[in-house]
Formats: structure tokens, C-alpha cells, sequence
């Protein structure tokens, strides 16, 4: 199967060069009445031949890639490396034609800054931003926290953390700030301190890359592989600063809340993350302690067919402890956690447990291609030989299962009766099933 070159390459590209347009402080050209927005002042000709320079080079892995896309060139990873060399030296060519225009003022810094920057050169970066910074002049504010950024970055990546500092304080202390930035600058700054070995004034900066990345989940419109890597990347790293500054204790509370965060967000994904990287630690698998601020709505279900369980929504299960146990015929730990759910769901099931089993249709059956009727009659024969007592639902698709970013199974997810999920298992393991045991009857007696 081919493989093509993906838009999200450059859509990050994109994103900064629209955005250093829209910060740059050119006017669309008007009708003819305002010569500024017509561009007729010196001024404003050489801000846009500064800012031509820059889109060209910031653009331009955006249109070789649709060119690839538009011939069907199969993607190459060295094909892929050169375009962005290609974009590098296109970058300094073009920062070294806006320097000879002669001296740079104003703006023109700015757009000297950012080709720098695509070009790899820190330094003339970091130079070139601090001229701006200090003959910004009209330039937007928007444009010099963006300014900054750039600043901090380059610096950091040069080592220059006390330079760094100074900069992302300015950064703090104006307007506005968005956790993104925050969260790559304080993240740079965090590993240049670790690659001195000073975790000790890493960890701040760690810290305050997680808190950051935890207010651009909240405010950004990402889907769940997304929001998960950010957070787990975020604690992580945060986890291993603590780990080397000897604050071990604190470096397993981060842990614990990814957990606890992931089960609010329904995130089997995020959860497992978190939970091998808590084993990983020497640490005893239990349930993580909550946090005031992660709970949220699970996603709705999904089903085309039930059986032996009329038509439900999770909305309709308010007031009762429900189970959906993520599951398949051909998973082998799936049917060993069977008999265990079967239990709990004949012992508590006067006590308020509703137990669900999800499924998928998949149109194979012990590796024979069947029909949906085919493979719903062997469903509820294989229900019957292993007496289940508990409902299934199948879906048709896999919404159910991202929604709750499932990435294995068996996976059960234990709503309580105010419709929060309160736990997650991830595998067959008896201690998990032990906890499981144990939480249900702490939810039961809520």
C-alpha cells in the first residue's frame, strides 16, 4: 500500500505564516482612497517585501507537498528531508537578501527573525529579535509576544537559559499569552537546564510546561491522540525532571494525577500511558486519587444491535454503577475477564450494576468471512455457551471505541451513578480485576 506525503506536515508551517501575517500590521490594499493601505509609502513597500520573503520561505514546504499529493508521489522519507533542506536554504537566501536591502528597522527585524529562525541559524534569531524588541516601534503586541517566543526558543536551544529567562518573564508579563507558547517555552528552557544537569531549576520549568499544557487541552479544540500526547508528553517529562532532582515522591503524584486525569477524560489510552509508566517506577498498581478538576461526561455510546438488553443510552443510566467492558470473541484475555464480570453482574445487579459488553461487527468469525446476520447468531450462541447473564451492544463502527480512545483489550470503563467515570482497567490481570471489585462497591455505597 502507498503511502502519500500528509497535509499535517505542513499545516503547523501554515498556521505560523498566517499568523505572522496577521501580526505583521499590513493592511489589505483598499479602494484606492488610503494610500497606506495601498502600500504607496517607502515604508510600507519594504514591511511587504520583508514579509513576501518570509511567507515564500515558510510556504514553500506547503506547495512542494501539494505538488506530491497532486501527483501521486508515493511518500519518501529522503524526498521529505531534502524538501526541508530545500526550505532551510530558500530561508537563508532570503534572510540574506533582506539584510543587503541595508539596515534593518522595525518590522523588517521581525521577518529577519522568523527566516532565521526556519534557516536554522539561532543566533541571527535570537539577534535580529532582540533589535526588534528594542525597535518595535508600531509593530502589534501580538508581534512582539510572538517576538519572544521566538526569542526564548532559539535561546534556549543555545543555552543561553539566563537570556531565556529574561525574555519569557517580558513574555509573562505582557499581553496576550496562550498556554501553547507557554508550554513549548517553558519545555525548551526545562531541557536546557537538563542538559547542564541542573535539574533543580529545570523542574519549575517542567512544572510550569504540564500546568500549561493542562490549559491548552482545556481550551483547544483537539481530538483525543492529540490531547493525549500533549499531556502525557507534558507529565512525563515533568515526572523524570522530579525523578532526577531526587523528589521522587512528587514525581509519583504527577503520575497518579495523569491517571486520575485520564479517567475523567475517559481516556483508556492516556490511562495506560500513565499506569505503565507508574509500574515502570517499582510502584503497586491501585486506584489513582481523584482530581477536583478532571471529571467530565463519558462520550455516549454507539450500538446498532443489542442483545438480550433493550435499547439504552448512558444519559438513561443516571443513578445506576454501569460497566462497559470493550471486548472481542477472538481475544483470548477478553474471554478470561468473562466469567468475572458474569459475577459481578449476577451479585450486584439488585444493588444498582448495569454491566455492558461492547463489541464491533467485523464480518469474520474464526477467520470465516460472514455476514452481519451470520455474526450476530454467532454472538448469541456464544453468549449462550458461556452464560452470560449481561447485555451486549455491537456497533457497526469504531466511534464508541475512540471516544474512549480504547488501544487494547478487554478494557472496562466504570461510570458512577452521577455519570463520571471513576476507573478504568486496561488488561486481564487479577490485581486490576481486585481494584475493580473494590471500586464497584465504593460506587454501589455512594
Amino acid at each position: 500500500m502507498k503511502r502519500f506525503f500528509p497535509f499535517a506536515a505542513f499545516v503547523v508551517l501554515l498556521v505560523l505564516c498566517v499568523s505572522a501575517q496577521a501580526q505583521s500590521g499590513v493592511k489589505p490594499k483598499g479602494d484606492g482612497n488610503d494610500a497606506r493601505a495601498n502600500g504607496s509609502s517607502a515604508d510600507e513597500a519594504k514591511k511587504s517585501a520583508a514579509l513576501a520573503l518570509y511567507e515564500e520561505a515558510a510556504l514553500y514546504t506547503q506547495r512542494r507537498f501539494d505538488e506530491f499529493r497532486k501527483n501521486d508521489t508515493p511518500y519518501d522519507k529522503q524526498l521529505e528531508q531534502k524538501t526541508f533542506q530545500e526550505q532551510k536554504d530558500l530561508a537563508l537566501r532570503n534572510v540574506t537578501q533582506l539584510v543587503a536591502q541595508g539596515p534593518l528597522h522595525g518590522t523588517d527585524l521581525y521577518y529577519a527573525g522568523l527566516l532565521y529562525a526556519l534557516a536554522g541559524k539561532g543566533e541571527g534569531a535570537l539577534d535580529s529579535m532582540r533589535r526588534f524588541l528594542s525597535d518595535s516601534g508600531e509593530a502589534t503586541v501580538e508581534m512582539k509576544q510572538r517576538a519572544r517566543v521566538v526569542s526564548v526558543q532559539q535561546a534556549a536551544r543555545l543555552g543561553l537559559t539566563e537570556d531565556g529567562e529574561r525574555l519569557l518573564a517580558a513574555y509573562t508579563q505582557s499581553e496576550p499569552r496562550l498556554p501553547g507558547e507557554t508550554r513549548s517555552m517553558n519545555l525548551l528552557l526545562a531541557d536546557a537546564y537538563a542538559k547542564k544537569r541542573d535539574f533543580a531549576r529545570a523542574t519549575p520549568r517542567a512544572r510550569d510546561s504540564y500546568n500549561a499544557a493542562l490549559q491548552l487541552v482545556a481550551v483547544s479544540k483537539m481530538d483525543a491522540q492529540q490531547r493525549d500526547s500533549t499531556l502525557y508528553g507534558s507529565g512525563m517529562y515533568l515526572a523524570s525532571m522530579l525523578l532526577k532532582a531526587g523528589r521522587r515522591a512528587e514525581a509519583i503524584q504527577v503520575i497518579q494525577e495523569m491517571r486520575a486525569r485520564a479517567i475523567g477524560l475517559s481516556s483508556a489510552r492516556l490511562y495506560r500511558q500513565a499506569t505503565e509508566l507508574l509500574l515502570g517506577q517499582g510502584e503497586r498498581l491501585d486506584a489513582p486519587p481523584e482530581v477536583a478538576d478532571a471529571a467530565s461526561a463519558p462520550p455516549e455510546i454507539k450500538v446498532s444491535e443489542w442483545i438480550d438488553q433493550q435499547p439504552v443510552r448512558l444519559a438513561d443510566l443516571r443513578g445506576k454503577v454501569v460497566l462497559l467492558d470493550f471486548w472481542a470473541t477472538w481475544c483470548g484475555p477478553c474471554r478470561y475477564t468473562i466469567p468475572k464480570l458474569n459475577s459481578l453482574h449476577k451479585k450486584y445487579k439488585d444493588r444498582g450494576l448495569v454491566v455492558i459488553g461492547l463489541t464491533e461487527f467485523e464480518g469474520n468469525v474464526e477467520g470465516r468471512d460472514v455476514t452481519r446476520t451470520q455474526e450476530m447468531e454467532y454472538l448469541r450462541q456464544f453468549k449462550r455457551q458461556k452464560s452470560i447473564a449481561y447485555g451486549f451492544g455491537v456497533s457497526a463502527d469504531k466511534d464508541t471505541a475512540r471516544g474512549y480512545s480504547i488501544t487494547s483489550l478487554p478494557t472496562a470503563v466504570l461510570i458512577d451513578r452521577r455519570g463520571r467515570v471513576r476507573f478504568l482497567t486496561i488488561s486481564a490481570d487479577d490485581g486490576e480485576a481486585e481494584i475493580l471489585t473494590k471500586m464497584i462497591q465504593k460506587l454501589l455505597d455512594e
